[in-house]
C-alpha cells in the first residue's frame, strides 16, 4: 500500500482499537475523505500500526511543494531517503533542477502564509 504524506487515503475497517491508535499517532480522519498523514502525524508509528493491522507494508511518498505531484518516483535520492522522517516540503526533480527553484519555492511559501 502506498501513502502520499499530506494526501487522503482509504483503509479497510480496522477496528476501534486500531482507529484509536491511529488518532493518537496524529493521523487525520474525515468521513468521506478517509485518512491523512499530516505534519502532526508520527509517521513511523502510524505506518507500523497500519502495517500490523493490514499485514501490508506501507510505502510512503511525498508531494512536490511547488506542483503537488508525487515527488518520489523519479527522485535521485529515492534509494537513500527515509520518507518516514523527511520534510513534506520536498521538490520533484523537475523543480529541484530548475534554475529558479529557490525563487519559485519562496513564492509558494509566501503564498501559503496568506492562506
Amino acid at each position: 500500500m502506498n501513502v502520499v504524506i499530506g494526501s487522503w487515503f482509504n483503509l479497510p475497517r480496522l477496528g476501534g482499537d486500531t482507529f484509536s491508535s491511529l488518532m493518537k499517532a496524529g493521523v487525520k480522519y474525515e468521513k468521506g475523505k478517509g485518512f491523512m498523514f499530516s505534519p502532526e502525524t508520527d509517521v513511523r508509528l502510524a505506518a507500523r500500526i497500519i502495517e500490523k493491522a493490514t499485514g501490508q507494508e506501507i510505502g510512503l511518498s511525498v508531494s512536490c511543494y511547488i506542483c503537488s505531484e508525487v515527488a518520489c518516483p523519479a527522485c535521485t535520492y529515492q534509494t537513500i531517503c527515509d520518507r518516514r522522517s523527511v520534510s513534506p516540503m520536498c521538490l520533484c526533480d523537475e523543480h529541484f533542477s530548475a534554475d529558479d527553484a529557490y525563487e519559485t519555492y519562496v513564492k509558494v511559501f509566501e503564498a501559503s502564509l496568506s492562506e
